[in-house]
């Protein structure tokens, strides 16, 4: 049985779905942005001991009174422990991890969305042939790591963003491409998923899981790397930052506002925008 219930009883007027990496907090090297904001973060991340990710400190506040007007859904390809190593404000009654392959559901795993999502990743090539597109380079200078997320996808960490071939990564993309799945490249990381566990696919189901029989809610989305493109588009408004794999690509939509400002000035500005539209 699946552990989706309706809130409390009570029809979700908005449902808020925002990516968290690069959208709402940023490491240090990706806070700065052209604003070179470096100073009076708040750390809402924590690795080892060490700081890892931080957020202006009115985002956070705004973005605690954001999740009392609307159901703010943290949508994120990373695993369930590196999503919990985030400080939110407020806990999320519902979070999709994995890049919507787990649904969390007040903290706890969804069994039924995890038979979901393993049917939806067996519509690619198997998990090894896709790793080993990427652990095929692993001996090379320019790779940290290569590893495997959950049973469904795999990523590589190179050292440097701008040490990665152009190459490799046109060459990757293809074969990516005709084995089902999807590449995208978020700063240091190359990500390989399986094309139909995407971040769009496991919101819109959670969608209708909250609607049961009534309307849907109104969906606003947030989002700044080619995995989130489907659900930005998929929103009835959507708004991604100045910075980031889609604003590289001059990526745009119909509904798709675009940052002013970029790096962690622009998660604040996310958040600002999702309240004002909420409010």
């Amino acid at each position: 049985m699946t552990a989706v219930l309706p809130l409390a009883g009570d029809r979700v007027a908005t449902l808020v779905a925002v990516d968290l990496d690069r959208t709402l907090i940023y490491s240090a090297a990706a806070a700065g942005g052209a604003e070179g904001l470096t100073e009076g973060l708040e750390v809402v991340e924590h690795l080892d001991g060490a700081p890892l990710s931080h957020a202006t400190p009115a985002s956070w506040r705004l973005l605690a009174e954001l999740a009392g007007r609307a159901l703010v859904v943290p949508v994120t390809t990373r695993t369930v422990a590196q999503y919990e190593r985030v400080r939110l404000p407020v806990l999320p009654s519902y979070a999709l991890c994995t890049n919507g392959g787990v649904l969390l559901a007040d903290g706890v795993r969804d069994p039924a969305w995890d038979d979901w999502a393993a049917g939806t990743a067996a519509q690619a090539a198997p998990l090894p042939e896709l790793l080993g597109l990427l652990e095929a380079v692993a001996g090379e200078p320019w790779v940290r790591t290569v590893r495997a997320a959950e049973g469904m996808f795999c990523y590589l960490v190179a050292h440097a963003r701008e040490a990665i071939p152009p190459g490799w990564l046109a060459d990757t993309g293809a074969a990516v491409t005709a084995a089902g799945a999807t590449l995208s490249v978020q700063g240091r990381k190359v990500y390989v998923v399986p094309a139909g566990l995407s971040k769009a696919a496991g919101l819109l189901r959670l969608r209708r899981l909250l609607t049961g029989e009534g309307p849907a809610p109104r969906l606003l989305c947030a989002g700044d790397s080619l995995l989130d493109a489907p659900m930005l588009l998929a929103a009835d408004a959507a708004v991604r930052p100045a910075h980031g794999e889609l604003h590289e690509q001059d990526w745009t939509g119909a509904r798709v506002t675009v940052t002013a400002a970029s790096g962690a000035a622009a998660g604040e500005e996310i958040v600002r925008w999702l309240l004002d539209r909420v409010a």
